[in-house]
């Protein structure tokens, strides 16, 4: 065993290196180094020395472990070699697949899946042999019955073992089509859940899958969504995703990943829900980050910075090489490289014992770090448990973490590359990767053991060894992995022989045990009706979560009327979800969705019963809302007035009903005007106004127009006040706007007009922005320029204006500049193109230009001219403190980046991009051409969000076209915009102000 008492020894990299440092051999490897001038020819192999491996005893030596905690190597070369995945079996053999051909030697076909035995209990692997072999970049594993599935795009494959010599004899592949573009963005994390199926993670590089030869059924298009499978007849599901690697679920079903930075997400699956429902009104995002010091929060590695991380640091600080410079210049200290998460029962030892702990890896930082996991209600939070320390961490630059899970005695288990170099070779400047061998450690791998002192688990039965009975008992193991393997047996069984023994676990045994016993009743199909009523009267909140589930999926009539009224948000989301089955009768469902509506506030449970209730809405509502609260109101009529100002043409009574309440005089009437102005298309307001009576249209306009004159005379008139221009018919519209916008109205007042040409189909309001542009602000001339690039008609208009002379290229915003750009009138956009012209591609000449005096001490006035150019120019996409809209990558630790890297960022924004921060045009079906970045996806709708921070959710059927314009949503080229003095007042600026 290991501990932090006998790691005083130094682990030998580290002398090493401190004597190369010390001699002068590693001279420019330092953060700070500035000695020589950096260009793309230079011969930098003195900067980058080799990183020789270390014998095992002083690997063993270099691990620095929290208090409490043992750690032991279970295997290492030569029985293993580069472990990415693992997974016990039910004879606690350990499948591991070796994945030798990363990074770049996808033709080899050098992935293996090694079978590694504990011949004579001593808790090490002392025998191998090879399972499967001849692979091409394997990822991820699980046992199923007398094999494992094994992922190696394109393909999942179950390779079988017929004859118990350990080495596959069959091969049958159940689904090919996983994507390959990336090989840091494979399929992985094969995993059993609670539910009785086998999940996965899609990642990055997407899926189209075709199903084997032996089953018909149609081609699945993920896209990066996950997926769960049915082993027992092959059957996929899409599932929510969108993590890069790791992938893991808590005692509850509770589903997380991690992506590259943002190293601890949660993820609420409603793929199933949306595949059968309609969905009129958009849905949050059911993706969050939950990590409480954020993505890309601070680690605290022991290791010493590798060589080439630092001059690759450097050099894209100085511009020689491309790349996004983050953590303020820091070529370290910060997640890189999360590749695994793992979360582990409160019991289990590895936290608070009254909370789950989430285990998070990451390779980059030769470290596995750890969090205390809090409920809030529907999602989840982490908060870093170990202050300027991890859980476990190692000053060997060689230890390589790449999956971590838990084990048969409750430990956790880390699979280690052992590679001298990880990292994508894209993202290694050729300067630098050719002094490097992204294939030294392909001869090593070791797979750890880390247990906490207190875990005194003895061993157990071999869980194939038990009976059935001996498995339902075992469904209430303390352990996770004990449970989960006897679930998986009993499946894999079809055991309907215990079914009486499984409805009394269901009912009697610990929540964990009963959760899983019901998911097996319902994989055998003996889950009755009778059954599914008792455990939805539980006390205990998950255990009635999965019951209203399971009796949702077999449509088994249960009492929802109770649960309804509770105000615990996850059991409403499964009530909402649950409700519109056919097997609830129209009164129960409108008892349940009106006690909901009276109750929910979490935004997604209460668009989920926005779209549930259907047709029938505008009456629960107005039935029910004198007893909401004003907030509560306005919140469900943002959700409905869209689909209501549709239906109302079609239906005569909820035309009436909506006709009544807008023509109301008081307060609350006006609201209602404002925000169905707010959310009408221009057609619905017109074909309202042509079924009003000629005294109803009168009383109408006499209503908004005096809201309007009302306003006007109001100094602090907000922008909401001027909506109702929207509602008054075209003669009434022009007159107001000119009034409107004249430099003596307020920003909101000509902000209603700009609004209102966007929204309206009238050219004359247009026209009149054109007109009376040179009077508007800055900013107002920014906004009413992104107005005019929404459409082919009006883009001409600005066409015209610019070839007039009478608005100026350089007044155009960047990203105004790229929608232009994308217009499908190929003719137009030439055109435009032709006005901005190409932009330079030598992006350092134009740094170099404006690094002039970048160092200059700012004054007063350089910081309030700063904040004005930040104000002009940035606060569409960007916010610092209370200022701007979070659309962009957030400015956080501003402080620690250099004027230089601060200008880098502005002025070549292209140089590596966030995927998450790239720009897509989107064409709708109104023929409007929308850009953005996509905030989220799912099978039926896309979030983009625009800069100004606005949101535009849209069905996936009302998408005429989407595409990416490869380029960040922040263009390059606002050197045509923004002085040398404007820039250096701004960074001024940006460095001074407080982080938000």
């Amino acid at each position: 065993m290991i501990t932090r008492h006998n790691c005083s020894m130094l682990a030998l990299l580290t002398i090493w290196l401190s004597a190369q440092i010390v001699s002068g051999q590693i001279p420019a490897a330092t953060e700070n180094d500035t000695s020589s001038i950096d260009t793309v020819d230079k011969d930098y192999s003195s900067e980058l020395p080799r990183l020789p491996p270390l014998p095992i005893d002083e690997v063993i030596k270099s691990f620095e472990i929290a208090e409490g905690f043992d750690l032991q190597l279970i295997a290492s070369e030569p029985l293993v070699f580069d472990p990415v995945a693992f997974a016990y079996d039910s004879q606690l053999r350990l499948f591991v697949v070796e994945m030798r051909d990363y990074s770049e030697q996808e033709t080899e076909h050098l992935g293996s899946i090694a079978l590694l035995e504990d011949t004579d209990g001593d808790g090490r692997m002392d025998q191998r042999s090879v399972f499967v072999e001849g692979l091409s970049w394997p990822t991820a594993i699980w046992p199923w019955r007398d094999g494992v599935l094994v992922a190696a795009a394109p393909r999942l494959t179950w390779y079988r073992d017929t004859d118990g010599d350990g080495r596959s004899d069959i091969a049958e592949d159940w689904f090919v089509g996983f994507g390959r573009d990336n090989v840091q963005g494979l399929v992985n994390s094969l995993k059993w859940g609670v539910d009785g199926l086998v999940h996965g993670a899609t990642s990055s590089s997407g899926a189209r899958l075709e199903s084997s030869a032996a089953r018909e059924s149609e081609d699945i298009s993920l896209g990066r969504r996950d997926f769960a499978i049915d082993p027992l007849n092959q059957n996929l599901v899409a599932e929510a995703g969108g993590g890069q690697h790791g992938l893991s679920f808590n005692r509850w079903g509770d589903k997380f990943v991690t992506s590259n930075s943002d190293h601890l997400q949660q993820i609420i699956d409603l793929e199933w829900w949306l595949a059968k429902v309609p969905t009129s009104i958009p849905l949050p995002s059911t993706r969050r980050s939950i990590a409480l010091d954020g993505p890309q929060a601070e680690v605290f590695r022991a290791s010493p910075i590798e060589p080439w991380r630092i001059v690759r640091t450097r050099l894209r600080v100085s511009g020689v090489a491309p790349g996004i410079v983050e953590g303020g210049g820091r070529a370290a200290g910060y997640f890189t490289g999360a590749t695994g998460t793992c979360i582990m029962d409160g019991e289990a030892g590895f936290g608070d014992s009254l909370e789950d702990t989430a285990i998070v890896c990451d390779v980059g930082s030769n470290l596995v770090h750890r969090k205390r996991m809090q409920d809030h209600g529907l999602f989840w939070s982490g908060e870093r448990i170990d202050q300027q320390s991890e859980l476990l961490r190692s000053r060997d630059v060689w230890f390589r973490p790449v999956q971590i899970g838990d084990g048969p005695d409750g430990s956790l288990i880390i699979a280690d590359m052992a590679r001298e170099v990880i990292e994508h070779p894209k993202s290694l400047p050729p300067m630098i990767k050719q002094h490097l061998d992204l294939t030294s450690g392909r001869d090593r791998g070791r797979i750890w053991r880390l247990t906490p002192k207190s875990n005194t688990q003895r061993t157990s039965p071999l869980p194939a060894s038990l009976s059935s009975v001996e498995l339902v008992d075992n469904l209430a193991h303390p352990i996770a992995w004990q449970r989960r393997m006897a679930s998986q047996l009993l499946v894999e069984r079809q055991a309907s022989d215990v079914k009486r023994e499984l409805e009394g676990a269901a009912l009697r045994s610990t929540p964990e045990a009963q959760i899983l016993a019901m998911h097996v009743l319902s994989r055998l199909n003996l889950l009755s009706s009778e059954l599914a009523r008792e455990l939805v009267q539980s006390t205990h909140e998950r255990v009635v979560q999965h019951a209203v589930r399971l009796a949702n999926v077999h449509q088994l009539p249960v009492d929802l009327n109770p649960l309804a009224a509770d105000l615990r948000p996850r059991l409403q989301l499964e009530v909402a979800l649950a409700v519109a089955s056919p097997t609830h009768a129209e009164q129960q469902q409108a008892e349940v969705l009106t006690e909901l509506l009276r109750q929910a506030q979490e935004p997604l449970v209460q668009a989920v019963v926005a779209n549930t209730l259907g047709d029938e809405s505008w009456e629960i509502f107005a039935r029910n809302s004198a007893q909401l609260s004003s907030a509560a109101r306005a919140a469900w009529l943002r959700l409905w007035l869209p689909k209501w100002s549709i239906q109302a043409f079609a239906n005569a009574e909820l035309r009436n009903w909506m006709l009544d309440q807008f023509l109301i005089r008081s307060d609350e009437g006006r609201d209602w005007r404002t925000m169905f102005a707010l959310t009408a298309k221009p057609g619905d307001v017109a074909r309202i106004r042509r079924l009003m009576s000629q005294p109803q249209r009168e009383t109408w306009d006499m209503c908004v127009e005096d809201d309007l004159e009302t306003a006007l005379s109001t100094p602090n008139a907000g922008l909401t006040s001027f909506q109702a221009l929207r509602l008054v018919n075209p003669e009434v519209q022009l007159i107001f706007a000119g009034q409107l916008l004249t430099s003596a109205s307020s920003e909101n007042a000509q902000r209603s007009v700009l609004s209102l040409s966007s929204w309206s189909d009238l050219p004359e309001i247009s026209s009149l922005i054109i007109k009376r542009f040179d009077a508007l602000t800055p900013t107002l001339q920014s906004e009413a320029l992104r107005v005019l690039a929404e459409r082919t008609s009006t883009a001409k208009i600005l066409a015209d204006e610019i070839d007039d002379r009478r608005v100026h290229v350089n007044q155009i915003p960047l990203e105004v500049r790229e929608r232009l750009r994308q217009l499908e009138d190929q003719s137009l956009a030439a055109r435009f193109e032709r006005f901005f012209g190409q932009a330079s591609s030598d992006r350092l000449g134009v740094i170099e230009r404006y690094s002039v005096n970048l160092d200059q001490p700012g004054t007063t006035e350089d910081l309030t001219a700063g904040e004005q150019v930040f104000r002009q120019f940035c606060t569409q996409c960007h916010r610092l403190s209370d200022l701007g809209n979070d659309v962009g990558p957030p400015l956080k630790q501003l402080s620690e980046k250099s004027p230089r890297q601060l200008l880098e960022t502005i002025l070549d924004p292209n140089r590596e991009i966030d995927p998450k921060y790239m720009s897509y045009t989107l064409l709708d079906v109104d023929e409007r051409v929308l850009t953005g970045i996509i905030q989220d996806e799912s099978a039926g709708q896309i979030v983009l969000r625009s800069a100004g921070g606005e949101i535009h959710t849209l069905a996936r059927k009302d998408i005429g076209q989407l595409k990416s314009s490869g380029v960040s949503l922040m263009p390059e080229g606002l050197e045509a915009t923004i002085s040398i003095e404007q820039m250096r007042q701004l960074i001024h600026f940006l460095k001074t102000s407080p982080a938000p």
